[in-house]
């Protein structure tokens, strides 16, 4: 129960405390310390401070969970973790049986306040903020620690072994720099999280026998130095398990989020494989934090499934060999389960989307061309079901074509895809048209090297199967898109005699019904229409 907490950040901010949940913890600290000197300005009795600590010890958890959904812990960059994602990561040491942990980048102590009312011998690091070494007082818990950075910590090193490194394990956020978010910085995120997680663990790798660690999904595909110390971890044996976590969970809304696990240098293991899993989602008790409706399943039965690496075989989880990961050249989940999924599948009946279709992107108008006179805009294809509807241009028929305006040739049976922005939506082509039309410039054409396949691939990426399998490969630090390697990699179903006759007269079905339903729009209106004519001669 944390309202005795709420009450006394509610009195601190009546009375203008900027940042009152800080002066909360601080004076229930100094209270811890048998200090009541700073009570008084508040006018606060020693009893009620008395009573509000004890509250809070016992339901510190909850209490810091809800600091995290505010936003002034966002704004002061401390809301790195989210609760769910914090409860998962802490699920994650105690399921692998470690009783003492390492916390770096943890400001308002969602980990490790968890991992300490488990019973885990807490070791946190995080310089520059002051929330960690409150919250260890108030707990008053002989062991959670918090370490202060020494003048010698500003530069890496190796920590010689320590007693109990066999069972240690270390949880960090990355990067380490907080504010390497968006914008300017979008871009450095794969690689400041790729070298924080280097150094970090040359610097503890003698002190624990596992990592957990929290980084971009970019930095799991980028090319460049990313790329090589993904292959390095490959080849020392390190990597255990990658787990993506769900869309709309992430803890920087910019970004999306996985978590690795890995082995220290001194317990590698060559040759072995890497448990990948697309995390599973659950629906939010409330819309939390900055919209999110949508949370990581953290329970117990999950985290299990990880440690065991218990493989469930399907679309959300698999073993995949170092092998095969070094020659996918990705590290993300959607993209091992989508590229080595489509060779482990053939046997099920499915293929390589590129073995039955052709990937095509529409192509830049010449300078100096003039616009087409038609376009297809991503809302047609958003609103197609099935066939996207040509939108007639009324400019000038010799304007001249815009920089960032693409045309295409467009034939019946294509499949119109937009994979940048709104990614995964779908339209199908009925008629071919005779000129080049606009497309929108995020937006992919699939044709089927056999034109009877159109309509089962089309129905296929509509059905719920497919739209999942389309989001599995997305990708993008601040923009969703579809990479075309990633898309022609996809596993899509092999399609039988069945399947086509089936496609064709369900998709004749639909569009007589779209035809009746416009028809009877159209109708309405008139209605509608005449009816306020009838109405306004009455008046006159």
């Amino acid at each position: 129960m944390i309202n005795p907490f709420r009450d006394l950040v509610s009195t601190l901010s009546s009375q203008g405390v900027p940042d009152a949940y800080r002066t909360a913890l601080s004076l229930l600290a100094e209270t811890q310390d048998g200090d009541f000197s700073r009570s008084s300005q508040f006018s606060l009795t020693e009893a009620y401070c008395a009573q509000t600590l004890e509250a809070t010890k016992a339901n510190l958890v909850e209490v810091l969970d809800w600091i995290s959904l505010s936003d002034t812990a966002r704004r002061r960059g401390e809301a790195m973790l989210t609760p769910d994602i914090a409860q998962l990561l802490a699920h994650l040491a105690i399921e692998g049986k470690h009783s003492r942990a390492i916390v770096l980048q943890d400001p308002l102590c969602l980990v490790a306040a968890r991992l300490a009312s488990a019973g885990v011998h807490v070791e946190q690091f995080c310089p520059g903020f002051e929330v960690p070494k409150l919250c260890a007082v108030i707990a008053n818990a002989p062991a959670w620690s918090v370490v202060e950075p020494g003048e010698d910590d500003s530069q890496p090193h190796e920590r010689v072994p320590t007693p109990g490194a066999e069972d240690g394990v270390l949880i960090a956020a990355l990067p380490l720099i907080p504010g390497v978010s968006g914008g300017a910085h979008a871009k450095q995120l794969p690689y400041a999280a790729s070298d924080d997680l280097e150094v970090t663990m040359r610097r503890y790798g003698a002190a624990v026998a596992r990592f957990i660690v929290l980084v971009p999904s970019s930095m799991l595909y980028r090319t460049g130095k990313a790329a090589e110390f993904r292959r390095d971890l490959l080849n020392q044996g390190l990597v255990e398990a990658v787990l993506e976590l769900p869309n709309g969970t992430t803890p920087l809304a910019t970004h999306q989020y996985s978590i690795l696990v890995l082995r220290s240098p001194r317990s590698r293991a060559v040759g072995e494989s890497v448990f990948v899993m697309n995390l599973p989602e659950r629906e939010a008790p409330a819309t939390r934090g900055r919209g999110r409706r949508v949370e990581v399943e953290s329970g117990s039965a999950v985290t299990a499934r990880i440690i065991d690496r218990c493989a469930d075989g399907l679309d959300t989880s698999r073993l995949i060999t170092y092998g095969q990961i070094l020659d996918t050249g990705s590290l993300l989940p959607r993209m091992l389960l989508g590229e080595v999924g489509a060779d482990a599948c053939n046997d099920k009946g499915r293929v390589a989307l590129r073995d039955v279709a052709r990937i095509l992107r529409p192509t830049a108008l010449p300078v100096g061309t003039s616009r087409p006179r038609v376009a297809v805009t991503t809302e047609g294809i958003i609103r197609a079901f099935p066939y996207v509807r040509y939108v007639e241009l009324m400019d000038d028929e010799h304007a001249p074509a815009k920089a960032h305006e693409v045309v295409i040739h467009l034939e019946a049976g294509d499949i119109i895809i937009v994979a940048k922005g709104t990614v995964g939506e779908v339209g199908l082509v009925e008629w071919s048209t005779n000129e080049p039309i606009l497309l929108p410039n995020s937006c992919l054409v699939l044709r089927a090297n056999r034109v009877a396949d159109a309509n089962a691939l089309y129905l296929y990426f509509k059905s719920p199967a497919g739209i999942e399998r389309l989001r599995s490969i997305v990708t993008g630090s601040t923009v969703r898109n579809i990479r075309i390697s990633d898309l022609g990699g996809l596993a899509v179903p092999s399609v039988s005699a069945q399947a086509r006759e089936l496609a064709e007269s369900t998709l004749k079905n639909i569009n007589e019904k779209t035809a009746h339903i416009q028809q009877l729009d159209e109708e309405r209106a008139q209605l509608l229409e005449k009816s306020l004519e009838e109405i306004a001669k009455l008046d006159s």
